[in-house]
């Protein structure tokens, strides 16, 4: 038999249609069909016919089901006291086959292979004509026919997915076309149509598709596009090609372990799939070393086809002699930042931040993974609150605090798995061939997974070597993981060891071929072989490709190393070095993201070669990537005296902490900063610190501890005599005045900063400080204060040539002649102003003067000519995504 709901309700014995009955007995077929081979109540059949159902539904029920026996026969069956159940076997329901291509579909995405993904989306679909339309349905049938149709919507979205990599536009645009305008309020159909146009060169196609989806979402339901809409809309604005980090930087879990071995017992106990009513926690418990890391990341890859949505990783650092315990609101952070949530928009608040992560899991089939977990309180905000989600955690401690917690215990390997993996790296023929020594080695580790590792990867590269020779050596080394590593250590050539041991030092979770260069006072090249070596070795883990992370037994051992080997001298030029790339790559990094930074660093040592930066976007991935590297960098410069380096540091990086709206990171190393400055008396870099510290507190909204931070460091630069410096603490107290509310003292300080700016002879500062003072004033409607101000930054911005600032200029002065009533003059400077937003591509800026020219134009006494320029101005907000085009499109009211 073939049974049919996707589309025209049909049933079919050998390719003859059936005769299924009318419109309610056809209602009663399909929520059989729709629950094959399960039995179905009376009252959910009565539900699933009627709206408003007879006084005795089940006598119809049992007239509808004579019915359809008399076309399938005893495939329906009566279950007593359950209700009636039809029996389809496998391959005769066209539903079941869409569900199977399906699930191949997105394995294949799991498996990264993306044209196999569209083959199978692609025929899933090819199933798929509709739901059944020629029946009487109620209210729960109309129910499982939206969860049909949400099947069928999430297909579309996979299948867009991989056609757009793929670049198989022609093959996705029309299909989107057609599902954005049946489903106008599912926002990720338009993001794959937005996607599928830009990519395919149709840029002005993909903004107007922007905008009418906007349009849906806030006439039908009053709000905004979500996060990954208007990130999307703003890469093709600025016609950037969309990174795949940028639009699903949610597939964060680490490599794969080849060489994983044995835990099948612990592995079916954590992939079993069950009754699934509330998130599901699983915590892997044991000792260092013992593999728990290498378990959870081989459970989590068994698991992707379940939980295919998102999938997070994070190292909370429990057990790390050289980092603190991750902050989980800190982990929180970096969470939502990968979920789509803009910087500006995180709260403060961990509390809030945690049920915002809740809120962004919610019904998401979600997998998070939480590595080296410190105790309960670390891990209970990260927990999402969803039933779709699952939860794996690894921690050297109990956890069965976590309610729901199921919790495995891992031991060392059992003799027989510590062999097998000694057989898996170092070769089954050598270790079959002296069962007895292989046991023995595997005693001598302790059974401890990494030290049989190790010893394995040191009898694979020794071809000549037995295993009773591994196992002779151990003896003479000593027992346990310690004897192993020295094995494996004192194997190494001198330029292996000292490298080894000197990462040991490394600021930061992992390290890189050109900081662990400039550690060890090499090439790049050649600390990269050294760095593969190592990792052949298994000295070093690779989690993500080019970066190379030490276990934490195995730094400490490195440390261990360091202290016996290397003289002080020589550790801190080491840690100097490192330190020096880092400042000076944050530098040049820096002054891709604000051209105008001014800052003397010390000169580098001459082993260290920083890295440069073609654009302003490799600038900003390399901070994103280094970014917790950088922050532990600070501290350790702080810890080890190095109070120059300390302060520079963070000075390099508050751009880009202001860009991202990395808070918790602008505070936290520019106080490390303050006391490092403060504890060599360093006056000058106490100033600087304070003030950038100030600007972090204020965009905190922390307005009291941002204006004494100020008023400090304008104290340090008066009594230091230092001119220059005191224009920037002025500008920064003025801001945080006026964003009090204290208009007087700013406007004081703004003055002040621009006499110091005049003097200096500093016509950029002198611009944006006039530009501050005549706002101030037109603000208060002081227009003949500001209308002066307002011309002399004019003046300087023709000097300087600086055509966005000069724009933002002319508008000003634009709105200030409207309200001195010179609407002639008002035209003449904002069409000055809309001029140059054009020429530049400003499109925020064009919106922003065609609304100021409507209102000169309108005072002049052209309505017409007003109302062109704000139906302008709102078409360009509402593709920009702005709230201001509801206030622009009132006054065409």
């Amino acid at each position: 038999m073939e049974f049919l709901v996707l589309g025209s309700l049909a049933v079919r014995r050998d390719g003859t249609p059936l005769e299924l009955g009318g419109p309610r007995q056809r209602a009663v077929l399909t929520m059989l069909l729709l629950h094959a081979n399960e039995a179905v109540s009376v009252a959910q059949l009565t539900e699933a016919v009627w709206d408003s159902p007879p006084v005795s539904p089940e006598s119809n029920l049992r007239t509808y089901v004579a019915g359809l026996r008399r076309a399938v026969g005893d495939r329906l069956v009566t279950r007593p006291g359950h209700g009636y159940q039809l029996t389809v076997r496998p391959g005769e329901l066209d539903l079941d086959g869409f569900d199977q291509l399906v699930r191949h579909g997105e394995q294949a995405l799991a498996d990264s292979d993306t044209e196999a993904a569209a083959e199978y989306f692609g025929q899933a679909l090819g199933k798929w004509h509709g739901t059944p339309s020629d029946l009487t349905a109620g209210p729960l049938l109309r129910a499982e026919f939206t969860r049909l149709q949400e099947r069928r919507l999430t297909a579309v979205e996979r299948f867009a997915r991989a056609a757009v990599e793929l670049g198989r536009f022609d093959d996705v645009i029309d299909r989107l076309r057609r599902e954005t305008a049946q489903h106008p309020l599912r926002e990720e159909l338009w993001a794959q149509l937005m996607l599928a146009l830009d990519r395919s060169g149709r840029r002005g196609e993909a903004l107007e598709t922007y905008a009418t989806a906007r349009k849906h979402l806030v006439e039908q339901l009053g709000v905004e596009p979500g996060a990954r809409m208007r990130q999307l809309h703003q890469v093709i604005l600025e016609s950037r090609a969309p990174s795949p980090a940028a639009l699903s930087a949610h597939r964060q879990l680490p490599m794969d372990i080849a060489e994983f071995t044995g835990r099948e017992s612990e592995l079916r106990r954590l992939c079993e799939p069950g009754p699934q009513t509330t998130v599901v926690i699983s915590a892997i418990e044991g000792m260092a070393g013992v593999g728990k890391t290498k378990l959870a990341v081989r459970a989590a890859h068994r698991l992707v086809e379940r939980f295919p949505d998102v999938q997070l990783w994070a190292d909370l650092h429990g057990f790390d002699p050289d980092e603190l315990p991750a902050d989980p609101a800190a982990v929180l952070e970096s969470f939502l930042r990968l979920l789509g949530v803009p910087g500006a928009q995180i709260p403060e608040s961990p509390a809030d931040r945690a049920a915002l992560y809740r809120d962004r899991l919610a019904g998401k089939r979600a997998l998070v993974l939480l590595d080296n977990a410190a105790g309960e309180d670390q891990v209970r905000p990260l927990l999402p609150g969803s039933s779709t989600c699952l939860v794996l955690i690894t921690s050297r401690r109990s956890l069965l605090g976590l309610d729901g917690v199921m919790s495995v215990s891992l031991d060392v390997f059992t003799p027989e798995e510590a062999v097998a993996l000694l057989a898996r790296i170092a070769g089954a023929d050598r270790v079959n061939a002296d069962r007895e020594a292989a046991a023995r080695v595997a005693e001598l580790c302790g059974h401890l997974p990494i030290a049989v590792a190790l010893a394995a990867k040191r009898l694979a590269r020794r071809p000549q070597w037995t295993v009773m020779d591994l196992a002779a050596q151990l003896e003479r080394g000593g027992l346990g993981a310690r004897g192993v590593f020295d094995l494996s250590y004192q194997a190494l050539p001198d330029h292996q060891r000292r490298l080894f041991r000197l990462l040991g030092l490394h600021p930061g979770e992992d390290v890189t071929a050109e900081s662990a260069a400039a550690l060890a006072g090499l090439t790049a090249y050649e600390a990269e072989d050294l760095l593969e070596t190592l990792l052949d070795e298994h000295l070093l883990q690779q989690h993500t490709p080019g970066r190379y992370v030490l276990h934490d037994l195995l730094r400490a051992y490195a440390v261990e190393q360091l202290m016996a080997a290397e003289p002080p001298p020589a550790r801190a030029t080491a840690l100097r070095r490192v330190l020096d790339w880092y400042l000076h790559t944050s530098w040049n990094s820096a002054t891709r993201l604000n051209p105008q930074r001014k800052l003397e660093l010390t000169t580098a040592d001459p082993a260290v070669h920083p890295r440069t930066f073609a654009d302003r976007d490799a600038a900003l991935l390399w901070c994103d990537t280094e970014r917790a590297n950088l922050v532990a960098a600070v501290r350790d410069a702080a810890e080890h005296g190095l109070a120059q380096q300390c302060w520079l540091l963070a000075q390099c990086l508050w751009d880009f902490f202001n860009l991202r709206k990395h808070w918790t990171d602008w505070l936290e190393t520019h106080t490390v900063a303050l006391a490092a400055a403060r504890s060599v008396s360093d006056r000058s870099a106490e100033g600087l610190t304070l003030i950038t510290l100030g600007i972090g507190l204020r965009e905190v909204r922390r307005h009291d501890e941002a204006i004494e931070c100020c008023r400090q460091a304008l104290t340090i630069f008066r009594a230091t005599g230092d001119r220059a410096r005191q224009e920037p603490a002025l500008n920064n107290l003025g801001i945080a005045y006026m964003t009090t509310g204290r208009l007087d003292e700013a406007l004081a300080c703004f003055e002040q900063a621009a006499e110091i700016a005049y003097e200096l002879g500093d016509q950029h500062t002198e611009a944006v400080l006039l530009n501050n003072i005549a706002l101030l004033h037109a603000d208060a409607g002081r227009f003949d204060e500001a209308l002066p101000r307002y011309l002399r930054a004019l003046e300087i911005r023709h000097e300087v040539k600086d055509p966005y600032s000069e724009a933002i200029l002319l508008n000003n002065i634009g709105e200030v002649y409207r309200g001195l009533l010179d609407f002639p003059a008002a035209v003449a400077h904002v069409d000055r102003a809309l001029e140059t937003f054009r020429r530049i591509g400003d499109r925020y800026g064009q919106a922003e003067s065609l609304d100021n020219l409507g209102l000169a134009l309108d005072g002049l006494g052209d309505r017409r000519g007003a109302e062109k320029c704000w139906l302008e101005s709102v078409t360009l907000f509402e593709e920009l995504g702005e709230p201001k085009a509801d206030e622009v499109r009132a006054r065409l009211g």
